[in-house]
């Protein structure tokens, strides 16, 4: 019931809340709270967190990360719409030399920090960052998989 109701509208436009101060991603991260504490019958003034890694539920904050991960994994695949995948250019075929980086996406010049928090400038740091594991993946659903898990481990060990 909550994964329907809350969750649905936790993340809706996850893209448009990644780009959000922390001070709004903070208050998503209530809600999800506010849910844990209902579905484990957990009180007000109880740690949080353990219940989170009991219930497998990413922080809000690294779940938009994965969102974000997982659309410019779309892009690069080539399963998202042209607008967002003529974004994306590599190293080697701006500079036409052949580097160890040449396979990375080329990062876009912004000037200003507004800029920097659009998708097309996210999406290029978060697959630059990516291990070449993840990038190898064929399909969205292996790469989701893939990538949740990693998240999911450094989660939990923390």
């Amino acid at each position: 019931m909550v994964h329907a109701l809350v969750f649905s509208k936790l993340y809706y436009c996850s893209s448009v809340w990644s780009s959000t101060s922390a001070c709004n991603v903070h208050k998503l991260q209530y809600v999800q709270n506010f849910a844990a504490r209902i579905i484990c019958n957990v009180r007000k003034y109880d740690h949080i967190s353990s219940t989170l890694r009991n219930l497998r539920w990413l922080p809000v904050k690294t779940n938009l990360y994965y969102r974000d991960a997982t659309l410019t994994f779309k892009c690069m695949a080539g399963q998202a719409p042209e607008y967002l995948t003529s974004e994306f250019v590599t190293r080697g075929s701006v500079s036409r030399r052949i580097t160890r980086n040449s396979q990375q996406l080329n990062i876009p010049l912004c000037k200003s920090t507004t800029g920097q928090t659009t998708f097309g400038y996210r999406s290029v740091s978060i697959w630059n960052k990516l291990d070449s594991r993840l990038k190898q993946c064929e399909k969205p659903a292996s790469f989701k998989r893939a990538f949740k898990r990693h998240l999911l481990s450094e989660f939990l060990f923390q």
